[in-house]
């Protein structure tokens, strides 16, 4: 009993279309894991570009906190350097009032506030208009 070749033919054509509905799931599933690890990629760089953006925003807010502080600090050794300088003056001037001025006539060099704030003398300690 050999059959009938028409469905021979018929089943051999059935079989055929089943492998090549395996084989284009198999090849769709294939791009739907590219097109999840390219989707994740993407992600990934966007999230790394983001905490490098957020870095560098930090990083620059402690570089102008440091130079903040740092003129706060010139501003404090430019005050004690005008005090120092008076208690010198002071004692080859002893009956004349001390002032920044009188420093100044005497050709003292007198320090400026790094931050355009302005030195008075109270007493014997110099004051910053800036800076406390």
């Amino acid at each position: 009993m050999t059959g009938d070749p028409c469905l021979a033919a018929s089943r051999r054509a059935h079989h055929d279309g089943q492998l090549m509905r395996q084989r284009r799931s198999r090849s769709q599933r294939g791009a739907s894991f590219i097109a999840v690890l390219v989707a994740m990629l993407v992600v990934a760089a966007l999230y790394l570009g983001y905490l490098k953006l957020n870095t560098v925003k930090t990083e620059r807010a402690v570089g102008i906190a440091a130079i903040d502080a740092s003129r706060v600090v010139a501003c404090r050794t430019n005050r004690q350097t005008i005090e120092r300088a008076l208690v010198m003056w002071s004692a080859s001037h002893a009956d004349e009032a001390p002032s920044l001025a009188a420093l100044k006539a005497d050709g003292i060099g007198v320090p400026s506030c790094p931050e355009g704030g302005r030195y008075e003398l109270d007493g014997r300690q110099v004051r910053c208009s800036r800076h406390p």
